[in-house]
């Protein structure tokens, strides 16, 4: 456990012009309503997660197959891997990708009660992003779609939102000997 510090000194000390991937946080409206972190991978691909609400504005009430009704908002993680455009010149980037959803919310039955419903399933999405000049901060909009594969095979919930991004600028690693 005390060589993996060391190693990873070293191979930040060999790479005298290796960048690192930069990261955006910030804040998405829509669907899932919550939380969202990009990280950077080099050759135009990212790493997308979302943490947030599950059916907050679109679809809080709806039936749930013959298991019953949502009649609430749950929460929802959601990843997806990128292929993103970023604008080398100019403001405005592209990006879509998939990746997978865990949700939860509570199932109201026809015979009454209710239930905690753990959902597993694919998602995708797109969306634009506009880089603000001499900013830090982005702004996105994007459109996706959610498949439910467990328990309820094929379940599907349309996602998407605007959101606002402050994005990490590329740290410039250099030896130090």
């Amino acid at each position: 456990m005390k060589k993996l510090p060391l190693l990873l000194l070293l191979l930040v000390g060999f790479s005298a012009k290796a960048q690192m991937p930069r990261t955006a946080f910030g804040f998405r409206l829509g669907e899932p309503l919550g939380l969202n972190l990009r990280y950077y991978f080099p050759r135009n691909k990212a790493l997308d997660v979302n943490l947030g609400s599950y059916g907050a504005l679109w679809h809080t009430r709806r039936p749930y197959g013959r298991a019953g009704a949502f009649r609430q908002p749950g929460w929802s993680f959601n990843v997806n891997y990128l292929y993103t455009r970023l604008p080398e010149t100019g403001h405005l980037g592209t990006y879509y990708g998939f990746g997978g959803q865990l949700t939860s919310r509570r199932n109201y039955p026809v015979a009454g009660g209710s239930e905690r419903r753990t959902g597993v399933g694919g998602s995708g999405l797109a969306g634009l992003e506009y880089f603000i000049k001499d900013s830090a901060v982005s702004v996105f909009a994007e459109l996706g779609l959610y498949a439910e594969l467990v328990p309820m095979p094929l379940l599907l919930h349309p996602q998407g939102g605007l959101g606002l991004r402050y994005n990490v600028a590329r740290i410039q690693v250099r030896p130090k000997f």
